[in-house]
């Protein structure tokens, strides 16, 4: 795994350089919306519960995170007028290739943990920092739509911790225990699928997961044939 996670971080910068003029164009369109810092540069929990800085580029108004409010809803008004346009696109999360280089992350493995989660993990739950976190995982790829989710809640934050949270967990839980070069690798294909056909990668990704074990999630909520519900945290 030390040649495949290596391997990543090289690839990391290829993909840096390729779409260094788009993401060059992203900050000048993030900064002249409101002339402040067009990067978003929130602690992390990484591997072990090291914390680090993740990069990411500000989709929301300056200093949004410090009203205490976690989850985000796709109706939510500290997203900036530009920031409407980048999120769907995940646009902002393309600047964790630098996180990546610099060996905090990988591409593929579970989603850094904001402090305040982790701190509220279930002994269970503690297992996903096993590993070095990720840009993409089963979880991501499964909530990658999320936002647009818990915008049927009133308040988002009940949303994300009845029913998105477990399903996270569950699913990093699940990579962490399972995680290969070669599931790393399906991985990078689904990412590339989910931006052309989220619901086609819904359904095979289902498929991939029933066969290499039990999730802990039925199959017709993977596969997107049923919309998620409220579940237990695993313990």
């Amino acid at each position: 795994m030390i040649f495949w996670e290596f391997f990543q971080r090289i690839f990391a910068l290829c993909i840096l350089v390729v779409l260094s003029p788009f993401l060059l164009l992203g900050v000048l369109l993030v900064f002249f919306n409101d002339r402040k810092n067009p990067f978003y540069t929130p602690l992390r929990v990484g591997k072990n519960g090291t914390l680090f800085s993740m990069i990411k580029l500000r989709t929301m108004v300056y200093q949004a995170d410090q009203n205490g409010v976690i989850a985000t809803a796709a109706s939510d008004a500290r997203i900036t007028a530009v920031g409407r346009y980048l999120r769907p696109l995940k646009f902002d999360e393309f600047f964790q290739l630098i996180n990546v280089i610099k060996g905090d992350m990988l591409l593929i493995g579970p989603r850094p943990q904001l402090i305040s989660e982790y701190q509220s993990f279930t002994e269970k739950e503690k297992g996903i920092v096993r590993v070095k976190p990720g840009m993409s995982d089963f979880a991501s790829l499964f909530l990658s739509k999320m936002e647009f989710f818990l915008s049927d809640y009133a308040d988002p934050y009940q949303g994300y911790f009845h029913v998105c949270r477990p399903i996270k967990s569950r699913l990093a839980l699940f990579y962490a225990e399972h995680r290969s070069v070669w599931v790393d690798i399906q991985l990078l294909f689904l990412n590339a699928t989910n931006f052309l056909n989220h619901r086609w990668t819904l359904r095979y990704m289902a498929k991939q997961l029933v066969k290499m074990g039990d999730c802990g999630i039925p199959y017709e909520i993977l596969s997107g044939e049923k919309p998620p519900v409220p579940m237990d945290l695993p313990r």
